[in-house]
């Protein structure tokens, strides 16, 4: 396969999805076409089933690695830091300890912890830097804008939006399972809204929304809550984004435990399911009465919409309302200071006397789901030692760390393996 006429350096941060808009951009032509070009995929133009798999965001075979390396004259190694994959080291719910799947499609595909059709974005950050390069084709989509625990921006002092602000929908959403909506467009910036606002007719695609996405101030006056929640809310996301950075600090505290980042994020995922699933048990740990106040009313739709499943018949998939990630910046920024102050523990008897009415509360809704959020393959050791055991049969904590929990085998086997205890006075 030949290199194309032209290429681009990548972004910092840069998804493959931006890239390549980027660079059908500089091309003058479609990422459809751009797509085939780098070996993405074998489909042609004419195939109405043309799509670039979901799985490709997250993860490329060796020789889809090589053959897009060569198309772009780009290194290797420039390529794997377009995909999500190399997360994984930091973020949890990427990683094949706590989301155990046998492929990056399966990784990805009906994983709610990895935002695959819908990215969150900041209008100030698609600006660019000033650089002739990005004046002309826009500043990245990032990477980290495809994880639910990345809502804000600290750089421009913001919370990201998810849909854009004229059609009110989400932005880049695609009728098929691919990374790119309208892939055989070619006169969109690489900026600008992709979704098709009116429904498609009998062999004809509508117009996408085409409104211009980035701007030097692109604040709404819903995207900005109160100063005070905006403090706490920019704070989480500064000690989040610390940990997925790849020279951020590789431990964290939690419980009374140094952890690794990805066991942190984890744990945050099954917090989260257990916050919405007992609330309002854990309202108590709201830093603000906004933040409150928005988090009655999406646990309240929550449960109205998992009884609904309840009732029907067939698999019921009564969980999801519970476990997934809000699309809702200021409210997945919310339930995550939530979990954040339940884990930050001084030890594990402090971490099980906050988390014990969650647990009795979520035990009396759905102990079947209750359970699951706590199951081995779902959190960390030391999350597990605290709220695992039965309440009214607690063993001493002590004899618990000491002996951990045993294997289906029958045979003890180290379990505590990259954690530590924590101090506070040296952290």
């Amino acid at each position: 396969m030949r290199p194309l006429p032209r290429s681009l350096n990548p972004l910092p941060d840069e998804t493959l999805t931006g890239y390549i808009l980027r660079l059908a951009h500089r091309l003058g032509t479609s990422p459809g076409a751009v797509a085939i070009r780098t070996g993405l995929t074998g489909h042609r133009k004419g195939n109405v089933l043309f799509r670039i798999p979901i799985r490709l965001l997250h993860d490329l075979d060796p020789d889809e690695i090589q053959t897009f390396a060569k198309s772009t004259r780009l290194t290797q190694q420039e390529v794997r830091h377009l995909l999500t994959s190399s997360l994984a080291q930091r973020y949890g719910p990427l990683s094949g300890k706590f989301t155990p799947r046998k492929s990056a499609a399966r990784m990805v595909n009906d994983n709610p912890w990895f935002l695959t059709r819908t990215p969150r974005y900041c209008p100030q950050c698609l600006v660019g830097d000033g650089s002739e390069i990005q004046q002309l084709h826009g500043g990245s989509w990032q990477r980290l804008w495809r994880l639910p625990p990345v809502f804000a921006c600290t750089k421009h002092r913001r919370l990201l939006r998810i849909s854009c602000p004229t059609c009110r929908q989400p932005v880049h959403t695609v009728e098929m399972n691919s990374i790119i909506a309208r892939p055989w467009d070619e006169d969109l910036h690489p900026t600008q809204c992709r979704t098709t606002t009116a429904p498609r007719t009998v062999g004809r695609l509508q117009p996408a929304c085409g409104v211009q996405l980035a701007g030097p101030d692109g604040t709404l006056p819903e995207d900005l809550p109160d100063a005070q929640t905006l403090e706490y809310l920019l704070g989480l996301q500064q000690r989040l984004l610390d940990l997925l950075s790849p020279i951020g600090p590789e431990t964290t505290p939690s419980v009374g435990w140094l952890i690794p980042a990805a066991d942190y994020f984890a744990d945050l995922r099954a917090l989260l399911g257990l916050v919405f699933l007992s609330w309002p048990a854990a309202r108590p740990f709201a830093v603000t009465p906004a933040l409150a106040e928005a988090l009655d009313q999406d646990a309240e739709r929550r449960h109205a919409r998992a009884a609904v499943l309840r009732g029907r018949p067939g698999k019921k998939h009564s969980s999801r309302p519970f476990t997934d990630p809000p699309l809702d910046p200021s409210l997945v920024g919310a339930v995550l200071r939530i979990a954040e102050r339940l884990l930050d523990a001084d030890d594990e008897e402090q971490a099980r006397e906050r988390m014990l009415p969650l647990i009795h509360q979520a035990s009396g809704i759905d102990q079947a789901l209750s359970l699951y959020l706590r199951r081995k393959d779902w959190i960390s050791f030391p999350l597990r030692i605290v709220i695992m055991n039965h309440f009214n049969h607690m063993a001493p904590m002590h004899e618990i760390i000491a002996r951990g929990p045993v294997p289906s085998d029958g045979q003890r086997k180290p379990t505590t393996k990259g954690y530590r205890r924590a101090s506070r006075s040296h952290p």
